[in-house]
């Protein structure tokens, strides 16, 4: 009987996590906005510190963390079954705002935008364990999925720290554009690993080569892009432009654009959904999640979130590893 108990409650927790769901941090509210993909609505409100930024979903969904530049922390959302809570709020630095997990969830990382450096909160014990120099202002980063590598940018440098996770030292610095802020790591560009960068500043996405560490192009997009996403089988590139209310598409082969989508007023974060059908797009001026048919590239839904959303980072609840 109790191995049956337990069979059923893993059954539950599966089933309760099954659906994907959007968190997204509402600057101006000071809280995080939980919106149901599938029933597209909002289903719950978490308030956590002062104008929250940067979001990163554990796989599997059950920790979310959060960071609160003007509370100087971190709020950890914790999912119970149907309901979330806030669970605890770690003070971080001066200014954090990026956010990444390891590829085992164990290590959160934290861009601090003042102190130009990059702090390592062990997740299990909710305690700093570390901190790594890397350039000025860092801003968004991505970790390689074989858990060797954080890539991290660094607007006020114009440049990508290189950051060995073995040692937690910074390798090398990569060129970039202008002012680069969000950074996405993709596995299957036509010629290998590659990371996307949105250059704020150029106006531009440097497209970097992992093997080499060098950029090979740029793509010219509108004004201030900000954030980027990529389908799962790197066939196409949505970069959010901040001052031109748009989406810029590119086909993820060939560089070729594709289209640019008048989207929302000053869309930020953008994910691809798990089903790759949908792309998501956090619009700050008009408080909603907008929603692009991947495919057609055309505007299908706007879902209602809470005021000023932002949704830097992994804001959807990603495959579990």
């Amino acid at each position: 009987m109790k191995l049956r108990a337990g069979v059923i409650l893993l059954a539950l927790t599966a089933a309760a996590g099954a659906e994907p769901l959007a968190y997204v941090t509402d600057q101006s509210a000071d809280a995080v906005s939980i919106v149901d993909l599938a029933q597209g609505r909002t289903v719950e409100t978490i308030g956590v510190g002062q104008k929250p930024a940067g979001v990163a979903v554990a796989p599997g969904g059950m920790r979310i963390y959060v960071s609160n530049p003007e509370s100087r922390s971190i709020s950890i959302i914790e999912r119970r079954g149907e309901k979330h809570q806030a669970l605890a709020e770690i003070k971080v630095g001066q200014g954090p705002l990026g956010l990444a997990l390891d590829a085992t969830a164990a290590r959160l990382f934290v861009a601090d935008w003042y102190e130009n450096q990059v702090y390592v909160i062990d997740t299990a014990s909710q305690k700093i364990s570390g901190a790594i120099l890397v350039g000025k202002s860092p801003a968004g980063m991505a970790v390689s999925p074989d858990n060797h590598w954080l890539y991290v940018a660094n607007r006020a440098s114009d440049t990508i720290s290189v950051i060995d996770l073995a040692s937690l030292q910074s390798q090398t610095e990569i060129a970039v554009g202008k002012a680069p802020f969000g950074v996405t790591f993709d596995a299957n560009g036509p010629d290998g690993p590659r990371l996307l960068v949105a250059n704020v500043q150029s106006n531009d996405v440097s497209v970097i080569d992992l093997a080499t560490r060098r950029e090979t192009r740029r793509l010219k997009v509108r004004a201030y892009p900000y954030a980027i996403a990529v389908t799962k089988d790197g066939t196409r590139i949505f970069v959010t432009n901040q001052h031109d209310d748009s989406v810029s598409v590119f086909d993820g082969k060939s560089y070729a654009p594709l289209g640019v989508v008048e989207a929302c007023g000053y869309p930020e974060g953008i994910l691809v959904a798990p089903d790759q059908r949908e792309v998501l797009v956090a619009c700050w001026m008009d408080n909603k999640l907008t929603a692009i048919d991947a495919r057609t590239l055309q505007v299908t839904r706007r879902l209602a979130a809470g005021p000023g959303p932002r949704a830097f980072g992994q804001f959807i609840t990603p495959d579990a590893r």
